[in-house]
């Protein structure tokens, strides 16, 4: 029989962690019911993760998961794994990231690779695998068809935009990315940080046009002073909107706008001068 779509439920779990500003909490989701669920990602290696997890497990009639899903492997999603290893998980995450995975869950070893489209099962109820490269290179969301809730990890977060910025960070990627995941027939997003997103089409146009936005400056700018560096294109593009303990963050996403410029064969780098060519 056809499992109906009460017969899962998908529950946030904010759990605090010293993540980027603005936000201060780390989700992990719960999936399932009292029979089976799946837990993704599981914040830093702190108390707070095996206490929000089991409060939720008792709140909502859930059973502890017995796999894990990590959309990425960055210290405020995947080591806190370690604090459930009384479930005895199964570690799921993508090929590209599981030498990372490894390091970050240590001494846990029971780890298995998705692939994007593969479907797994939560009590009959398939969930779909999406590799969304961008803000990582093994970076997955994850797709519940029967309840048309896209679970996006990092690639969405409910306030502003992703952080997407070297060495993992792609922005040719993550523009690819978002264009896919706007396929998908939606309700609602469940971010990597902040509360659910219930306007899923519009947050991604959003993100998408403030990352085009971003890279008209660099090329208006460029094309004002012929030369710059990355540190001098994020100080006339920021200059003073930002606090200067997030100056190398955003320093890094312009470096990510100016390797796809490159890549897209607008800009060339010489020496660390970063100027548009000639096309």
């Amino acid at each position: 029989m056809r499992k109906v779509s009460n017969q899962i439920r998908i529950i946030r779990i904010p759990i605090s962690t010293p993540t980027l500003y603005p936000n201060t909490e780390t989700n992990s989701y719960l999936i399932g019911n009292e029979e089976e669920s799946l837990l993704v990602d599981a914040g830093y290696d702190q108390v707070d993760t095996i206490r929000e997890v089991e409060k939720a497990i008792q709140d909502h009639d859930m059973v502890a998961p017995k796999r894990i899903l990590l959309t990425h492997y960055h210290p405020d999603h995947a080591p806190g794994v370690r604090q459930l290893q009384h479930f005895s998980p199964t570690v799921l995450c993508h090929q590209k990231e599981l030498e990372q995975i490894k390091e970050a869950i240590h001494p846990l070893t029971h780890i298995q690779t998705v692939h994007d489209g593969e479907n797994i099962q939560i009590d009959g109820v398939n969930i779909t695998i999406i590799h969304g490269p961008g803000h990582t290179a093994g970076h997955l969301s994850l797709y519940i068809p029967s309840e048309k809730v896209l679970l996006s990890g990092d690639n969405i977060v409910s306030d502003g935009t992703t952080w997407i910025g070297a060495p993992d960070g792609d922005m040719r990627d993550y523009l690819q990315t978002l264009n896919r995941l706007k396929q998908f027939d939606m309700k609602k997003i469940g971010p990597g940080h902040g509360d659910w997103v219930l306007n899923p089409y519009e947050k991604i146009d959003f993100v998408m046009k403030r990352r085009l936005k971003r890279e008209s400056q660099i090329k208006e700018l460029l094309k004002d002073k012929q030369s710059l560096s990355s540190e001098q294109l994020t100080t006339w593009i920021y200059k003073d909107q930002i606090h200067p303990s997030v100056f190398e963050v955003a320093k890094k996403t312009i470096e990510a706008h100016l390797v796809k410029l490159q890549k897209d064969g607008l800009v060339q780098n010489k020496n660390g001068q970063y100027s548009l060519l000639n096309t």
